[in-house]
């Protein structure tokens, strides 16, 4: 097979599964390590991809930037599928915080209907509204400046009021995640309130659906490393999985791959 075709397959195989690992391209293939890794600095060059530890991705392209009731309906399914999960990191009694935002919604549904107690701490005016309601909860809720459109608290107040407080587990929501980038967002006041919230809690999860890998946000909260556990739904590609985990970082898309 000539070096052309072979890239053209490597670029439709990126464009199917979102990345591609070098040992799998060796052995589709048949060739060297050392004939993968020329073929992906070529590809490269001419902006077709991006090289990453043990492999290569496409390009990550700017997450766009949505109202939170657009966001609620972007991949509902794997919101949904992906709050169940997280569900199950959960036990009764925890302390818990809950980040703001669309997946914030259907996280706190499936806490609500799966528990009897829990502490939740949170700045998100849904997530006080949806466990508010449920009897055996005590719900903290972090206020401030109140942002209408993200139905969330930030500023000051709100800060100074996570800094008195710690917690089990944190389940943050950021915007976008890519191994070159790492964990991002895109709100100036909503990023520091996750990132003081990170050094808060026991346990920290990242909850964010397939469609936010390999993307990139305008700030970034956090890089991602061999302490990152990052909790998504199964529309994820194997090969990406793969890729994450050479780099140390635990992704979690049933009760099947929690540590």
């Amino acid at each position: 097979m000539f070096a052309k075709e072979r890239q053209f397959q490597i670029v439709e195989m990126l464009r199917t599964n979102g990345a591609v690992t070098v040992s799998d391209l060796v052995e589709r293939f048949q060739v060297s390590i050392e004939t993968v890794r020329r073929d992906l600095l070529q590809l490269e060059k001419q902006g077709a991809l991006q090289r990453v530890h043990g492999g290569a991705v496409l390009f990550g392209e700017m997450m766009p930037i949505s109202k939170l009731p657009q966001r609620i309906e972007e991949n509902k399914e794997g919101k949904i599928l992906l709050s169940q999960t997280a569900a199950e990191l959960v036990q009764e009694g925890d302390i818990i915080y809950i980040d703001n935002g669309a997946t914030a919604t259907y996280f706190a549904q499936a806490l609500k209907m799966r528990f009897s107690k829990l502490t939740v701490v949170t700045n998100s005016q849904d997530v006080f509204n949806i466990m508010g309601e449920k009897e055996g909860f005590s719900v903290i809720l972090c206020g401030g400046n109140y942002m209408k459109e993200e139905r969330a608290f930030y500023g000051y107040l709100t800060q100074e009021t996570i800094k008195k407080l710690y917690v089990d587990k944190a389940f943050v929501i950021p915007s976008a995640i890519s191994l070159q980038g790492g964990v991002c967002d895109f709100s100036h006041d909503l990023a520091p309130i996750q990132q003081q919230i990170t050094e808060r809690c026991d346990k920290l999860y990242f909850l964010a659906d397939s469609q936010k890998f390999e993307r990139h946000g305008l700030l970034k909260l956090s890089d991602l490393d061999k302490n990152c556990f990052i909790v998504t739904d199964p529309g994820i590609s194997e090969e990406l999985k793969r890729l994450y985990a050479e780099k140390g970082v635990h992704i979690i898309t049933e009760k099947e791959n929690m540590l």
